[in-house]
């Protein structure tokens, strides 16, 4: 594992890195309103019945959204903002598909025993210290990386520092982009939101509680109007392509996906129209 994040690190530095990722991810949110009482509140999580529904259910969806979208089933992944639920697996999605996704290494979503009962809750801390061993250390990486493309890296990161990664978050109202901006990113507003204009997309800077710093491109809801998609698609043209990353949040227990659809290969062609964010 530790070869394989070297060997991505050193071939972004040298020039040498793979296709440029199309820095959209797609999530279906709200899953555990799928199954009616199939959530354990003391565990915060799903009966094993419900998760195994909940997995059918979203696989099924994936695969018909993936067939009438142009991105590919490995772009769109499931969780639950409020309930925490399979953060890591979206987080992880969103830094394979963001550019330059390293940036993002250093963002520990929350702690879905947080939510738990208190006994559950000291159990999972006992557990996770006994397991806390860092093994992606500065020494680890000096042992498969030369001298030199580690000097590289390490000024590269140090100047990335002073340009946060920049997430666009977009979705209809409701789907949770808050809650989700919340709970995926852990992260503490470090400044106001600043209004774009006169609309409702907000910039927002968050402090990680890793370290760090994230801005998250607000952008408004759309479907609620023909007139109010016309106003804010200007928004999303003139915002999207400047970000590292687009995340189109769906609501997953519904049948219509129409909206989100057309959405999607919009937001896919104006990212390939810009394979590299607008800084």
């Amino acid at each position: 594992m530790l070869e394989d994040i070297g060997a991505k690190i050193s071939s972004f530095f040298s020039g040498k890195s793979p296709q440029t990722p199309l820095r959209l991810v797609v999530g279906l949110n709200q899953v555990d309103k799928m199954i009616p009482n199939g959530w354990d509140k003391r565990l915060n999580s799903p009966t094993d019945e419900a998760e195994k529904v909940i997995e059918r259910r979203c696989k099924d969806i994936i695969k018909k959204l993936s067939k009438n979208v142009a991105i590919s089933e490995e772009n769109i992944e499931y969780y639950s903002a409020l309930q925490r639920y399979r953060l890591i697996p979206l987080l992880t999605k969103i830094i394979q598909n963001a550019y330059a996704g390293f940036k993002l290494d250093n963002v520990k979503p929350a702690d879905p025993f947080e939510l738990a009962d208190q006994e559950v809750k000291a159990f999972a801390e006992q557990e996770r210290q006994k397991l806390d061993s860092k093994t992606r250390t500065l020494e680890d990486i000096k042992k498969i990386i030369p001298e030199t493309d580690l000097k590289l890296i390490l000024d590269k990161l140090q100047k990335e520092t002073k340009l946060p990664p920049k997430v666009a978050v977009i979705g209809k109202s409701g789907v949770g982009k808050t809650t989700t901006i919340n709970n995926l990113f852990n992260g503490q507003f470090k400044t106001s939101p600043t209004t774009v204009g006169t609309t409702e997309a907000q910039i927002k800077e968050f402090t990680l509680s890793t370290g760090g710093a994230l801005t998250v491109v607000d952008l408004p809801g759309y479907g609620r109007s023909e007139a109010e998609d016309r106003e804010y698609e200007k928004i999303y043209q003139d915002l999207i392509p400047s970000c590292d990353l687009v995340f189109l949040i769906l609501q997953a227990d519904t049948r219509d996906f129409s909206d989100d659809i057309e959405m999607i290969n919009k937001i896919t062609k104006w990212l390939k129209d810009h394979p590299i964010p607008k800084r």
